[in-house]
């Protein structure tokens, strides 16, 4: 992929904030700037502390047991995130967030294990085996046969270990927190899977998390203090991953004989379950050291701690909205079944508005008929070719966005800031598209994000499906947020998803967060907050010093304005200081306190800041499947 280099970053240090703004911002025309640096972008360094937490597993060399030493050596020192698609037609496109960790390695001690297992033994419930680990008995190269299966609640789990692990360890919880688990070799051992079953679809009120085989899981984590089902009560930063639990279907980890599962001719790499290392299966299994570090790195670290965004969370900038309306224009397609019964606006309202509390979210259903044009476009989006020939070089995915973008003016009204379009699909089987529930588009230009797309039918409602899930999943990337099985990793300079050697990282997605596949949650998780707030606080700091340059170039610009402009830096210097201390959230609300300061100095200066328009420039790149949620058929039906 090509890189661009950025110029004229600043590089700004917690512990030399004010020394680095002044030395490379200089001093203002009258009065001086601590923080704001007006015309430059913005780059703010943190060292995040990650605790990795070993519990029934043995320091040293042996098949079963982990070497720190090459353990730490494998994790990387620093991270910095980037605005993934914009990246990919234009180059690197940096966020403004950079950082380096300093990790901390704790081996749980015998009467924590005891205490831990002991509470995984108390709360579980027989149950029969899963189809998976009657697929794993069938294995040839299996070392074992699972005898009988337990289910274990997943979120209590994430409790205890809130409980308990800073008063028995000394390992504070509010940092972020892998707890890896191995319960094998115990003599209370039980075979086990992991669980989730108190949040069914809120329009079929299908239950995957009991109903599900798939979703029986091996690792779970990032609840938040006040999730409506589960909420921890106090913060914590907390995934647990369990290689004797399972085996398990979202990872294929039941399969140690097939090295290629989808006929591509490359391997598909897998953490077997902790008792096949030292035997060989599909691949040697003989580096457990290595493997819980690719799970800590790739997954951990990349996808859930410190991610990167799907798109630029800068909606129309520099005029960035205070107000979102999530515009849902409902094509009922299907005479028998309204689809408005199947998405509920105040649960899509609720759960943005806990992930974006600096703005203000409201949602709009409209019915909008499916007929003459809208099904003929549908029709060649589903079927090809392209109904606007070689417009956007004959791709025939192209045409819902094509179609859209030309009659955009037929469906937005001007409400809100900014009107999120969304065009949500209630088809008939016979328009199934077969399994995709929706996707958040780009502009086909620059990477900015265009429409949003959401498909129900008869098909999808057999599985369990509405739209009100697939509205927050989408409306979700559309905001900014990424997948927790994709990723960018800044040291190897690979954006990755879970295929091929990355295959293992269908395991970010056993987390508590609606940007996965896993239909157990419908909530952001407390690690899409922390990384939501993060990109704001770049993105208010940076967008407030874009404006800022041109409100100093205003005659009398200080003496008109210049409190509210020493105000703004004032707030702009308290929202890096929450930033430093881990307060995310405070610090974005600081920063957009900043950047409403630079909009009101704009103001009485009658500096005029307007939004950035985003409709295409009609430069067309080939599609990424980044963001097509596509439910793959396994993991549909299972």
């Amino acid at each position: 992929m090509q890189r661009l280099r950025i110029p004229a970053i600043v590089i700004v240090s917690v512990l030399a904030l004010l020394a680095t703004t002044q030395a490379t911002a200089g001093p203002s025309p009258a009065g001086n700037l601590t923080t704001l640096t007006p015309g430059r972008f913005l780059t703010i360094e943190q060292q995040i502390p990650v605790n990795v937490v070993f519990v029934g597993y043995e320091e040293g060399t042996g098949a079963m047991e982990v070497d720190e030493e090459e353990f730490l050596a494998d994790l990387p020192s620093t991270y910095r995130s980037i605005n993934r698609y914009p990246s990919f037609y234009l180059g690197n496109q940096p966020t403004g967030l950079r950082f380096t960790f300093d990790y901390d390695v704790t081996w749980a001690d015998t009467d924590f294990e005891d205490a831990f297992f002991g509470y995984l033994g108390s709360i579980a419930e027989d149950q029969p085996l899963t189809l998976f680990q009657e697929l794993y008995n069938e294995q040839v190269a299996s070392s074992l046969e699972v005898t009988d299966n337990a289910w274990i609640d997943a979120p209590s789990v994430e409790q205890w270990l809130a409980d308990n692990t800073e008063s028995e360890l000394g390992v504070d919880t509010t940092d972020y927190t892998i707890f890896f688990v191995n319960w094998y070799g115990r003599e209370d051992f039980r075979f086990h899977v992991y669980t989730k079953t108190d949040e069914p679809d809120p329009d079929t009120g299908y239950n995957f998390g009991e109903l599900r085989e798939s979703r029986k899981i091996i690792a779970w984590g990032g609840t938040t203090p006040d999730d409506e089902e589960t909420g921890l009560g106090d913060l914590h930063r907390i995934w647990f991953y369990d290689l004797s639990a399972g085996p398990e279907a979202w990872t294929d980890n039941w399969n140690v004989d097939d090295a290629d599962l989808d006929g591509n001719g490359e391997m598909e790499y897998r953490m077997p379950p902790v008792w096949e290392y030292g035997n060989t299966g599909y691949r040697p299994f003989d580096d457990l050291t290595g493997d819980l570090a690719k799970v800590a790195r790739y997954v951990a670290i990349d996808m859930l701690f410190t991610t990167s965004p799907l798109y630029k969370v800068a909606l129309s900038p520099p005029a960035l909205p205070e107000d979102i309306q999530v515009d849902i224009s409902l094509y009922q397609g299907d005479p028998t079944v309204d689809g408005k019964d199947y998405v509920d606006p105040s649960l899509v309202e609720q759960e943005l508005g806990e992930l974006q509390p600096f703005n203000g979210i409201s949602v709009e259903v409209t019915d909008t008929a499916f007929t003459s044009r809208a099904l003929e476009v549908y029709l060649c989006w589903l079927f090809g070719p392209s109904c606007y020939g070689n417009r956007l070089f004959g791709i025939a995915f192209a045409d819902l966005f094509l179609y859209h973008q030309d009659k955009i003016t037929r469906f937005l009204e001007g409400d809100g800031d900014y009107e999120l379009p969304l065009f949500a699909y209630n088809t008939t089987e016979d328009l199934s598209n077969g399994g995709l529930l929706g996707y958040a588009d780009d502009n086909w230009a620059d990477g900015t994000q265009s429409f949003v797309f959401a498909f129900d039918d008869p098909f999808l409602r057999s599985f369990g499906y509405g739209l009100t899930t697939t509205v927050i999943h989408e409306v979700g990337h559309h905001l900014g947020l990424s997948h927790p099985h994709d990723g960018y990793d800044s040291e190897d300079d690979i954006d990755f998803g879970a295929a091929d050697e990355f295959y293992f990282t269908w395991s970010g997605d056993e987390s508590n967060s609606i940007m996965s596949y896993i239909d157990l949650n419908w909530d952001f998780s407390q690690f899409d907050r922390d990384n939501m707030n993060r990109f704001f606080v770049a993105t208010y700091l940076n967008q407030a010093n874009v404006i800022l340059a041109k409100v100093l170039k205003a005659p009398k610009a200080w003496r008109v304005a210049g409190s509210i402009i020493e105000d703004a830096d004032a707030d702009a210097a308290s929202a890096l200081a929450k930033y430093q201390a881990m307060d995310w959230e405070g610090a974005a609300f600081d920063a957009q306190a900043a950047y409403e300061g630079v909009l009101a100095a704009a103001a009485k200066l009658k500096v005029p800041v307007e939004p950035q328009a985003w409709q295409a420039d009609y430069k067309a790149k080939s599609p990424s499947p980044l963001f097509v949620d596509t439910i793959p058929y396994e993991k549909l039906v299972n």
